[in-house]
């Protein structure tokens, strides 16, 4: 609430221009992802979660996703294109998983579970990941003095000049 609507001169929006009844601007889209990003998803997912033991038909939930793609449309070649994808997700998650001893960490787990129970849902959308900017130096009252950026102040660690350098320090 602004104190223009208070006051009585909010301004008027535009004929036929659309704003939810509190008068504030309608939030931009998020843009919907791919067809290849939930097939991707869905494969990555079902395999995790077979691998840690959860209790579900990975087979009708592919048949509910391939559904789901159906219903938006998708064409007979788009439908074996997401399959195929599919496919390629789920068995590329298991075999890199085969060789994983820790595999099933609790927190690996507890993200499965999230990501399965929405899945199983019928919500397919991947979940969107958080985008974080840097700011950038003003160059303000204290510029400079907190900044992340470093000097060179040598060798890379681990190359040949850097271990010359320690050898250097130890006295050989």
């Amino acid at each position: 609430m602004s104190t223009a609507s208070i006051l009585g001169s909010a301004p008027t929006p535009p004929a036929g221009a659309a704003t939810p009844a509190d008068g504030a601007a309608l939030p931009t889209p998020v843009p919907q992802s791919s067809a290849t990003d939930r097939a991707f998803q869905v494969g990555a997912v079902s395999a995790r979660a077979q691998k840690c033991g959860y209790n579900f038909d990975a087979a009708k939930l592919k048949a509910s996703y391939l559904a789901h793609e159906v219903g938006r449309g998708a064409s007979n070649e788009e439908i074996a294109n997401v399959e195929k994808i599919h496919g390629v997700s789920y068995n590329g998650v298991m075999k890199a998983a085969a060789d994983e001893a820790n595999f099933c960490s609790e927190r690996k787990t507890a993200q499965i579970k999230t990501d399965l129970n929405r899945l199983l849902a019928g919500d397919f959308e991947p979940p969107r990941k958080s985008v974080v900017a840097e700011k950038k130096d003003d160059g303000g009252l204290f510029g400079g003095w907190f900044s992340n950026e470093t000097e060179d102040t040598g060798p890379k660690f681990g190359s040949g000049d850097w271990w010359e350098k320690q050898k250097e320090k130890g006295g050989g």
